[in-house]
């Protein structure tokens, strides 16, 4: 099934590989067939309730759907007639979204109008309802193209914003935007059941979404009271069980096996608990890795990009798949390494 996502277009790449490795993880396979700004054309073969699970599990999406056709902005309107014919009976809406200033000459009204207008002809039982629609079909004018595409699922933003920094029980200066810990979950191709490993816990931030998605928790904080309000803020939200959370130094675990996946952001700040310097720190604990995680099992860490490079990682034995760069401030541009233990 062709399929387009519109991303959120907070980062250049990370919201397409953010939907390329939960796909991964829900063992769906896919081609891609377009890259766009913020929007990604996939081929992919769905299973039932997959579009639900999507719509849980992004972070970075805004919605996605079933590609009806793509065609360059020139070729507007005449192409429209091309669309692929689907059955749409009952109230429906057309919306269209421009992404920064692609094809600003083309007016998002009249781009409704024609495909509802088309919608109409080949439809007989459709009628436009704007206020409350059972349809809705989105058209994406992007990189001097438009995307069209019926929607299947939507990720609710709003749920993120519950679980901001600002609005937990207990905050820490330098705790990770929920959408971004989500993603690097993601990233990490984390699975429902899966056990993943925060040994940088802080006030349990990245724990919250790794709870969220269904996966268990260890989670590891040299502060003890870093720990007890981690977990006030996770039961806070509802999580009351699945999680282990222990005092204890990220450089020395005593783990019961080695875990399925690590997501983590370890502290690089003054107000670092550890005796070590911050880059050290970053250092020796990946060196350790191999002995917390399983072959075949992955990590998602983020560092200040200075910190470590693709040499470090390969030296512990991870195979890192990709790197994204994110300047937080003038004074911190922060990376994030996706990596797997072959």
């Amino acid at each position: 099934m062709r399929t387009a996502f519109l991303l959120s277009g907070e980062h250049p790449e990370i919201p397409k590989e953010e939907v390329k490795a939960t796909l991964e993880a829900l063992n769906v396979r896919y081609e891609t067939i377009g890259e766009m700004k913020s929007c990604l054309l996939l081929d992919l073969e769905p299973f039932e309730g997959l579009f639900r699970i999507l719509s849980e599990r992004l972070s970075f999406t805004r919605s996605f759907g079933k590609l009806l056709g793509l065609f360059h902005c020139s070729e507007f309107p005449r192409a429209l007639s091309e669309l692929e014919t689907t059955l749409i009976s009952g109230r429906f809406r057309v919306t269209c979204v421009r992404v920064e200033r692609s094809c600003e000459w083309i007016e998002r009204k009249d781009v409704e109008e024609r495909i509802g207008g088309w919608v109409i002809d080949n439809n007989e039982g459709a009628k436009v309802d704007l206020e409350d629609p059972e349809i809705e079909i989105i058209a994406v004018i992007t990189s001097d193209h438009i995307v069209v595409y019926l929607k299947e699922g939507e990720v609710d933003r709003s749920l993120f914003k519950v679980k901001e920094v600002s609005a937990r029980p207990y905050v820490h200066p330098a705790s990770m935007r929920p959408t971004l810990a989500r993603a690097m979950v993601n990233l990490a191709r984390t699975r429902r059941g899966d056990l993943v490993l925060d040994p940088f816990l802080g006030v349990g931030g990245i724990a919250l979404e790794i709870l969220s998605v269904g996966a268990r928790l260890i989670g590891v904080d040299i502060n003890e009271k870093l720990v007890i309000q981690a977990k006030n803020n996770l039961m806070t939200y509802g999580f009351l069980d699945g999680y282990e959370l222990q005092v204890g130094d990220a450089l020395s675990l005593e783990l019961e096996g080695c875990v399925d996946r690590i997501v983590t952001d370890p502290p690089y700040g003054r107000m670092s608990s550890s005796p070590y310097v911050p880059r050290e720190l970053a250092n020796k604990f990946v060196s350790k890795v191999p002995e917390y995680l399983r072959r075949g099992g992955w990590i998602s860490i983020s560092l200040p990009k200075e910190f470590l490079d693709r040499e470090d990682f390969e030296d512990a034995g991870i195979d890192i798949v990709n790197f994204f760069d994110l300047r937080e401030h003038r004074s911190l541009v922060r990376r994030i390494w996706v990596g797997k233990l072959p």
